[in-house]
């Protein structure tokens, strides 16, 4: 990932003197920033996309600032004591983006994301799958509904 970081900040270096040249000279500024010449031209004018915004744009289904508004959702509902689920989060993210997301995508996201969702449910699913019993996420799922069944009962 360190690897990746150095490289964009070479890439964005080198567009910046590239911006500040009248014409620009891809090989020799490329030379200069130890990249490809190629993948300087394409990136400079805007037919490439680094590889993180294309992971965004075309296998995450949604763009890095739409995960963080959905990441924000998901932990709102949580704190409201409303943690949702995976089919929740799946119409939250076919909202946001006007379209439908795969079967997978779910999973997909909280294995990337889980460290910042506030949801026990979600960060767990992959333990649920493997461990139906999980007495963590049950304990929780009833004191987060221990109060509404007083309501019943009385």
């Amino acid at each position: 990932m360190a690897h990746n970081s150095i490289y964009e900040a070479r890439i964005e270096a080198a567009i910046s003197d590239l911006e500040s040249q009248d014409a620009p000279k891809y090989r020799p500024t490329a030379k200069k920033y130890f990249l490809s010449h190629t993948t300087l031209r394409r990136r400079y004018l805007g037919v490439q996309l680094s590889r993180a915004d294309a992971d965004s744009e075309y296998r995450q289904r949604l763009t890095t600032v739409q995960e963080e508004v959905l990441i924000k959702h998901i932990n709102d509902f949580s704190d409201r004591g409303l943690p949702p689920t995976t089919q929740i989060v799946k119409n939250l993210a076919e909202e946001i983006i006007y379209d439908t997301v795969g079967k997978n995508w779910v999973s997909d996201f909280v294995r990337r994301k889980g460290d910042r969702l506030r949801s026990l449910y979600l960060r767990n699913i992959d333990n649920m799958r493997a461990k139906a019993d999980y007495a963590p996420i049950f304990k929780h799922f009833y004191d987060q509904v221990r109060p509404y069944l007083v309501l019943f009962h009385t």
